[in-house]
């Protein structure tokens, strides 16, 4: 009875500790309406060696509303206008229009964009204590093991979105770093819809039952 008692209280305090975080990841989120940034990305294997390295730019306007658009080495374009996802390979001469789905995909930092509610129910929110008077690391696992990501941790500088980290289940990591980060100004509505340029092939998974 005594270990069965123990077992509760440490359950609890464990919740109300989840709950603190992610109270604390939604208050920052929520600071934020729209930002632009640069990013570079670089995809790791198991192991650490590094196999691959993006650059771009994004920007955001919450809730639901991303663009990703990656300059180098191969431009791709990433937007959604919290509805539909547009998938742009210039080099392919293609696009993939999907409706969006709240799955972290192919745009990972899409869920910054979502909302807070979406953010309890996908992912258990944990705040590292390896934090530094100016940067703030968030830990969330996926509860759906089926999930692409087996971790992301989202990092704030004085309380600023400065960087992501995910790991597969198969090990390999994925480091995003945001830098000239502008914040609270207003974005146009064209940045967050596309209109696919003639001559190339429309692949409109909407239409699909």
């Amino acid at each position: 009875m005594r270990f069965f008692l123990l077992s509760i209280i440490i359950f609890l305090i464990s919740q109300l500790v989840y709950a603190s975080a992610s109270d604390d990841l939604t208050s920052l989120l929520n600071t934020i309406h729209t930002i632009k940034a640069d990013f570079k990305q670089t995809i790791e294997e198991k192991g650490g060696s590094a196999v691959q390295h993006t650059a771009g730019h994004m920007a955001m306007q919450r809730p639901g509303k991303f663009h990703w658009q990656v300059t180098q080495p191969n431009a791709q374009l990433i937007v959604t206008n919290g509805q539909r996802l547009w998938i742009y390979d210039p080099d392919l001469e293609q696009v993939t229009i999907r409706a969006l789905s709240k799955e972290v995909g192919d745009a990972p930092a899409l869920l910054l964009s979502d909302t807070s509610q979406t953010l309890d129910k996908k992912f258990v929110v944990q705040e590292l204590q390896n934090n530094t008077a100016s940067m703030r690391w968030f830990l969330l696992t996926p509860k759906d093991k089926n999930s692409m990501f087996a971790a992301i941790k989202v990092g704030f500088m004085n309380n600023q979105l400065h960087a992501m980290k995910l790991q597969d289940h198969l090990g390999h990591a994925t480091e995003i770093e945001f830098t000239h980060i502008q914040s609270g100004m207003e974005l146009p509505a064209a940045l967050f819809t596309f209109s696919p340029p003639k001559n190339i092939d429309v692949i409109d998974e909407t239409k699909r039952r």
